[in-house]
């Protein structure tokens, strides 16, 4: 037994002279690898996102699904107060089918339930004449959104599929006070009175509040500099910013959690800021609320 101790702390002693002559040498922890090269951070792409959530370099490719139009870039629509239009499963061209204008978009709501099944979820698809997408939203009650605000553009194409999909136009730049008047809401909410929406744009002093939809700053709200406060959304999404005579720029959106007032202020050091000039033109995919307030630049 003690021959077997004695062999035991030999090798420890052994094998501790061994570590700590190995660490003599340690120069700090090895850069990261890939396919066994090693890799510098992106120190550019770093202070983006910490400062804006701005994503910047190769990754930035992957947010682009297709491409987009030319026509985002192009000055805003006005509000022209035509009669709401409702619009269904099928293909629609503006200014033939259905008239021009900037239109504020609302969703028939949908209630997935085997007792009172009523489902009306619909994608709503906008393309140029090159058949290049100018927007897109999924109007679901739970996946998607169903309120949202966009430029109707003379010969664009809108293609809508899903689900008994049911979405009214209204050429103003807020709901009446029954929005549902054209479509066929679920029973059940009707009854509960859980028929709820929100404005596509709310501006209360320094903040903003949109949901989904593409908006021109210095048209829809001030230019400047932005907390991103709030986000509300099925999931993390994004917000494009584009600039003339720029390459679009990513910023992601996280979903935020409400907070008691009281912490908003000693939290507000740490949202991401954007800065947005006029004539900018914005497109949050995909968004619920998006609340932006602005600070001193």
């Amino acid at each position: 037994m003690k021959k077997f101790r004695g062999k035991l702390l030999a090798t420890s002693l052994l094998g501790l002279t061994l570590l700590l002559s190995g660490c003599s040498d340690f120069s700090g922890i090895r850069k990261p690898l890939y396919n066994g090269e090693p890799v510098a951070p992106n120190e550019e792409a770093i202070e983006a996102y910490q400062t804006s959530r701005e994503i910047v370099g190769t990754e930035k490719e992957f947010y682009f699904r297709y491409p987009f139009s030319a026509a985002i870039q192009e000055s805003s629509l006005a509000y022209t107060n035509a009669d709401p239009v409702l619009l269904e499963e099928g293909t629609y061209t503006i200014g033939e089918n259905i008239p021009a204008g900037r239109v504020s978009l609302i969703g028939n709501e949908s209630v997935f339930t085997s007792e009172n099944n009523a489902v009306h979820v619909g994608n709503l698809m906008i393309r140029d004449e090159a058949a290049d997408v100018y927007f897109e939203n999924l109007f679901h009650s739970d996946y998607g959104q169903l309120v949202a605000q966009v430029d109707f553009i003379e010969g664009h194409e809108i293609e809508i599929i899903g689900d008994d999909p049911q979405i009214t136009a209204f050429y103003t730049g807020e709901f009446p006070e029954d929005p549902y008047v054209l479509m066929d809401p679920p029973e059940l909410l009707v009854n509960l009175e859980r028929l709820d929406f929100q404005q596509p744009i709310v501006t209360d002093g320094a903040s903003v509040t949109l949901t989904a939809g593409i908006y021109e700053v210095g048209e829809h709200f001030e230019a400047g500099h932005y907390h991103i406060q709030t986000v509300q959304a099925p999931h993390n999404t994004e917000l494009i910013r584009f600039r003339e005579g720029e390459e679009p720029a990513v910023y992601e959106l996280i979903q935020t959690v409400e907070m008691e007032e009281e912490n908003v202020e000693e939290m507000s050091k740490d949202y991401p800021t954007i800065a947005l000039q006029n004539g900018d033109k914005i497109y949050p995919s995909l968004i619920r609320t998006l609340q932006l307030v602005k600070v001193a630049e």
